[in-house]
């Protein structure tokens, strides 16, 4: 196992549910701490999309509330009426607190917190992480990456999954 330092970040509910879904939500402890705003702990564990106690095992993570009286002057001043309670509550408290990752797995997101000057990262990208830091080996990492495609609910084409597969290869080295 190696060794790592740990980033900061903030979740959203997307990377919870669907590394949830393939039994790997304990490699979001490579993110610590990992801040989970109220909002997103509502569409996750309210929702009953997420076991409490699966996240509660996961080192690092704090529940942390951002009010509605502050998402919603972000959200004016940002225009980003589109996004969903959870993903305002996230881009709030990644600009509020000065976090720059945010785990999420919607492109909209994504778009959002790129123009916010957020690195957004998502399933894959804890998986790649995972790798990186010789959490997993090669083969585990794959395996994961292909179930994130058939067996999570998270919608991922053929060609971003070869296309993280070929980052474990380019970082493995061969």
């Amino acid at each position: 196992m190696g060794t790592t330092s740990l980033i900061p970040a903030v979740a959203d509910a997307g990377p919870l549910i669907h590394l949830a879904e393939i039994n790997a939500l304990h490699f979001l402890a490579l993110l610590a701490p990992l801040f989970v705003p109220e909002q997103v702990w509502d569409e996750t564990v309210g929702h009953g999309r997420v076991v409490a106690h699966d996240l509660h095992a996961v080192s690092g993570l704090r529940r942390v509330t951002v009010s509605d009286d502050t998402c919603d002057r972000f959200v004016a001043a940002n225009d980003l009426h589109h996004l969903h309670a959870g993903e305002r509550a996230c881009l709030t408290l990644c600009t509020r607190d000065r976090l720059n990752t945010l785990l999420t797995d919607d492109l909209a997101v994504r778009d959002a917190a790129k123009q916010l000057g957020v690195q957004p990262v998502g399933s894959l990208g804890v998986l790649i992480r995972a790798f990186h830091v010789n959490l997993i080996e090669r083969n585990v990492a794959e395996t994961l990456m292909r179930r994130l495609q058939t067996t999570s609910s998270l919608f991922v084409t053929d060609t971003i999954v070869e296309l993280a597969i070929e980052t474990l290869s380019a970082e493995d080295g061969r």
